[in-house]
Formats: C-alpha cells, structure tokens, sequence
C-alpha cells in the first residue's frame, strides 16, 4: 500500500484497508483522530423519525412576535441569517446533560448549530472536567440573535424608556404565556421526554440561568427556584421520581478586557471552580446520577477547575462544515448586517494585522484586505418556497418539507471522501488555502441511488459555506440539466480544496498531481461500486480530462458541458435535499454568494488563504416580517394584559 502523508495539523491515523470485490485498487479508507474526534463523524441533522424536526420547524415569528411585544425603533433580532437551534445528541436516550444560553452569534450562523464559538469552547471544556464528553445537548433562551444586551441596560429607544424595555424583553424570553417561551419549552420537553438519564441542567450567563430557573419551575412549581439560586448551589428538582439538578455559570463574555478586566476574570474563574464542585459533590453524594461517559475522564470533586477551552467534537456538526468551526474560541466575525467573515488560524478577528515581530493579531493595525462583492442574481423569492417560509429559516412546517435534508455521506462514503482530503500535502503542491479549514464542499447527492456520475471543477466558494459541491451560481444553472431527469446523481469535484486562485498551470499541477489522481481515483471507484451508474457526465475543462480517463473502464463515453455552457442555462436553485439540515432558503439561490479575501499588490490581485466571506443575497436582506399566526396573536393579548397591570 502506497504511503500516505498527513497535513502537520493530523496528530494521528488510522488507516483502514478494504478490498472491493471488484478489481479496483485497495481503498485508502482512514479517518484522523484529533482532539475533536474522528474527522469522518458528522451530525446527520435532526433524526426524521423523531418530532425533532417539526418542532424546529413550528419556530415562531420571532420578528413579528418580537416587534409587537418590545416595541419601538427597529428589530430586536439578526434574523438574516437565521435561527440555531441546537448542538449535540438529538437520538433517544443520548442525553444526560442539558445546556442552555442566551442566543447564538456569528459562529453559530455559519455552523448552523449552537454553542460553536468561544462561549461553546468553554463550556465544552466545562463538560470535560465533569467526565462528559458526548451525551449533551445546547440549546438558547432565543433561537435568533439579539441586538443589545439581554437586560438591555444602556439602551435607548424611542417611545420607551430603559426600565420600560427591560421588562418587555423579559416577558417574551421567561414569561409561560410568550410565544418565545411556549415554543422553547415543547422543545425542552421533548429532550426530557426522549432522555431518561438527563439529570443535569446548566444555565450559561444572566440569560441562561433565567431560563433554567424558568423551566426548572415549569417542571415544578414547587421547586421555587431563581436565578439566584441556580447560579449559587443550584436547584434540585424532581422530574418523573428522579432529582434534576439545575445550577448556572457566568457568561464567559463578562470577563472580556472591556468587560471588567482581570477582576472580573477572576471572579469568573472562581465561580466556574464553585459551580464544577457543586456538581461532582452532587454526583458524588449521589444527589444526582451522572455517569461518565465513555473515553471520558471525571475530575474528583476536591480537584481545581481549570477555566479555558476544549475544541468541539467534529461530529456535532453537518458534514462539510469547515474545520474553523469549534476548534478553539471565535473563529468568525460579521461584517456589517448581511456578511459573516470566518478566518484561518493564519488569520485574525475583525482583520487584525500580524505583528511581524510577535507573530500575533493587533488589537490596533488592521490587515488591509478586500473582497469582490458577489452580485446578487435572484431578485426575489424561488417558486419552491411555499408561502408560510421565510428566505433565513429552512422549510417551515406548513409543507412536508421541513423533512427535506440531506443527512450527510453515510459513514462508509464518508471516510472515502476524508481520505481524499487527508492523503495529500495540499499546501505542498501548490494550494494557498489555509488547511485549518479542512476540505471545501467537494461532493454532492447520494450514492446509493445515484444513475448520473457528475465530474466537476470548482466554480465558486459557496461550496466552502453550504458544505456541497457545485451549489454556487454555475451549480445552480447546471441544476436545471439534473432537474429535467428523474434520475438521482452523485457530484464529484476534482479537488476538495480550493484552487480558484491558481492560474491554469498552477491548477493543473495540483489537479493531476499523482497522489490527488490515485485518491480522486478511489472516491470515483467507490462511486462506480456502489451506485448503478448509467452515465458519466463532467463540467468544466479539467473535470473533462479527469472524466474522459476515468470512464475508459467502464466504456462510458462522458457527457461534457463547458462552464461558458453552462453560464447560458437558466438560474435555477439547489435542491433542499442536496443540502444538510437546517440550511436557510437563500443559500444555493442568487447565484454566488461567497467571496475569498484579497489584497492589492500594484494592479493585480493576491489572495489570501486565511479569510472567506458569506454575503446574504439583496431579496432576502429586504423580507419583510409577516403577520402573527394566531398562537402568536393569543400570546400577544397575554402580554398586553400582563403590561396594562402594570
């Protein structure tokens, strides 16, 4: 077996041999185990035998609903680029520890998944020190971002005073009869329902323990329990004849240098210490049952808690989603309304310049980059959104098609599609991505029922964002091909790293490189062995010679369009069921929507591999924000009784 070489950022590897029953190659099939776990493990999304789903689904009009109740001048949500909803186990008794914050923030918008910046980090490794590191589940006080504070201290709206905001916002986030509260709580309950050694409940900053406390008194009344009380010893609860134990954490964000310094770090530290004691004394004492889970490590309860960072586990988010995500802190930052910016490990928060002499991010000099602002080519809504969806949410559940997702590569493909990633020294031979991305978007469809073989260049850097290949604007325009068939496809692309910087030369001596010639060989064989393929089709020019070679063996004569072919087909859009959960409408719309970074050097171009940007197409960022549907109309009227007996 040919040796393979890993990229410096692999620590170890297991390879796996199998051999097909075919005459093919032995496959590379290995996966890397990190830190963060098996670099093939993926969240597959929501189980659709579950209400998970539906419940994601039946999401309120938190603008609307918002609007009405706060009041005053704009909108109290980001709502352009959608909701996160959740990080971790969604199967049936999976859970035995539930997490609860305020709201996600620009992370969580790229990953689609909560928890996945720096607070995530930190409570990650806050779970470690308590022997779990698998059976979780992260959830929020909002599912949609807020602008401001929770308290909402400093604030000034019109028409409104402070105080007057403050209590509107806490009747819609810890009120039973708000719309907001109604639906977190059916969520709530089915992690209960569905969880039988769920025992511990943790609220993360101000927000956070209200929440718990909210709910901790929801399952019972006579528990009393407060904000104040979580965030002390916690509150002992009896759930169905067991204890539940809720207890909260500060907002690791509380002790940033402009909030409080290192005294407030201090007494950050010094709580999470506090609460880390209380919890492994409950289990200790058996107050609680708390297993540990497999490969877990439980720190004794006497033992110092260590306040830091843990990386997220590969596998609580969609396959495709770029490493960046959860690996250690904040690794994105908005860019005005309509863009979110992530960076490499090469790169900085909110374009900081390295200090040439410490090798760090500046807090004061910024790196001088600029993007090439996609145009947005879809001026309104796609046909296929039924009337009850929004551009920023996945499919409500108005229609059937809130189950529309595709739930990754399975585990078998999927290790075959990490080998091509991790069997070649990319940076080596040429690329200048930065490889604490991981690999792009370079596959799309399923295998298993696939008649069509699609061979295709990269295109765009939407693929970096959606996590599926050729899902940007000639994507889209090839789709109207594929949508004319009824036949399933498989998409390939020739390289699962981004060489759209690389001028024709460059590009080839990467493409057809031996080592990525041998391995795209083996994604392509697995295709042919797994799938009953009827035809072999292949866009673009290099996609062309890769398929033409490729299909001598199976005596296909390929199908080839050229990208000026296809610039000429109609816009269509990426299929809901070629893209993982939790996808917003807009993305695979409107043509490209992803740009990589670049700096000027005299009159030309050089790229960075160290910064990407995802821009919300113009028709989405102009929705408006709809009626009330009528639960939300009968919470309305509970708030403006509850406001008038003020």
């Amino acid at each position: 077996m040919k040796k393979i070489i890993l990229p410096a950022l692999m620590v170890t590897a297991t390879i796996l041999t199998s051999c097909s029953s075919s005459d093919s190659t032995i496959g590379r099939w290995f996966s890397s185990k990190t830190k963060r776990g098996y670099t093939h493990e993926y969240d597959p999304g929501p189980p659709k035998d579950s209400n998970w789903p539906k419940l994601f689904a039946e999401t309120p009009n938190y603008r609307a609903f918002g609007s009405k109740v706060i009041g005053g001048r704009g909108e109290k949500f980001r709502w352009k680029f959608g909701p996160m909803w959740y990080r971790g186990r969604l199967g049936k008794d999976e859970v035995k520890v539930f997490v609860i914050g305020q709201e996600g923030a620009q992370d969580e918008n790229v990953s689609n998944r909560s928890f996945t910046g720096s607070t995530g980090t930190k409570m990650q490794k806050f779970l470690n020190h308590i022997g779990i590191n698998d059976s979780y589940l992260f959830m929020n006080t909002f599912v949609y971002t807020i602008t401001g504070q929770y308290s909402l201290f400093g604030e000034d709206r019109e028409n409104a005073t402070k105080l007057d905001q403050q209590k509107r916002l806490l009747w819609l986030a810890q009120n039973e009869n708000s719309a907001v509260v109604e639906h977190r709580h059916r969520l709530f309950d089915y992690a209960f329902e569905t969880n039988k050694d769920l025992s511990l409940v943790i609220g993360v900053g101000t927000a956070g323990k209200d929440t718990a406390a909210t709910y901790a008194n929801y399952l019972d009344p006579k528990s009393k329990c407060s904000n104040r009380k979580v965030g002390n010893g916690g509150c002992l609860v009896k759930y169905k004849g067991k204890n539940v134990l809720f207890i909260g954490v500060p907002h690791p964000g509380g002790a940033s240098p402009r909030n409080g310094g290192e005294s407030a770090y201090t007494r950050l530290v010094s709580a999470f210490d506090k609460q880390a004691k209380i919890v492994l004394k409950a289990i200790d004492d058996k107050k609680i049952k708390l297993s540990t889970d497999k490969g877990g490590k439980r720190a004794s309860s006497s033992s110092r808690y260590r306040y830091g960072n843990a990386s997220i586990p590969h596998k609580d988010f969609a396959f495709g989603t770029n490493w960046r995500m959860g690996e250690w802190g904040t690794t994105s930052n908005r860019r005005g309304s309509h863009t979110i910016q992530v960076f490499s490990k090469g790169g900085c928060y909110n374009n900081g310049a390295i200090d040439p002499e410490t090798g760090r991010c500046s807090q004061t000099k910024t790196d001088k980059i600029s993007y090439s602002n996609p145009a947005s080519l879809l001026k309104s809504a796609p046909k296929e959104m039924a009337k009850c969806d929004v551009p920023y949410e996945s499919p409500k559940a108005c229609t059937e098609n809130y189950l529309v997702y595709d739930e990754g590569p399975g585990d078998e493909f999927g290790k075959v599609l990490l080998s091509f990633f991790e069997g070649v020294e990319w940076n080596a031979i040429g690329v200048t991505q930065h490889m604490s991305f991981g690999p792009n978007g370079f596959y799309r469809g399923r295998v298993e029922s696939a008649k069509k073989l699609i061979i295709a260049d990269q295109f765009s850097h939407d693929d970096f964002f959606s996590g599926r290949a050729l899902s940007g604007e000639i994507g889209q325009r090839f789709q109207s091909v594929l949508d004319k068939s009824k036949d399933d496809y498989i998409i390939v692309r020739t390289a699962p790293v981004d060489t759209l910087d690389l001028d024709d030369s460059q590009r080839r001596a990467v493409l057809f490189n031996r080592d990525v010639v041998d391995l795209r060989k083996e994604v392509l064989e697995h295709v042919m062995e797994n799938a009953s393929i009827s035809e072999i089709i292949t866009v673009g020019d290099y996609a062309k010679e890769v398929g033409e070679d490729f299909a001598k063996k199976y005596k296909i004569s390929p199908k080839h369009y050229s990208q000026a072919q296809v610039k000429k087909m109609a816009l269509n859009i990426i299929p809901r069921k070629d893209l993982p959960a939790h996808t917003r409408w807009w993305m695979g719309t409107s043509g490209d929507r992803a740009s990589r970074a670049y700096r000027k050097q005299g009159s030309s171009k050089v790229y960075s591999g160290d910064y990407y940007k995802l821009y919300a197409p113009y028709w989405a960022t102009r929705w408006k924000s709809g009626s009330l549907g009528s639960e939300e109309k009968s919470s309305l009227e509970f708030f403006q009784n509850w406001y008038e007996g003020q």
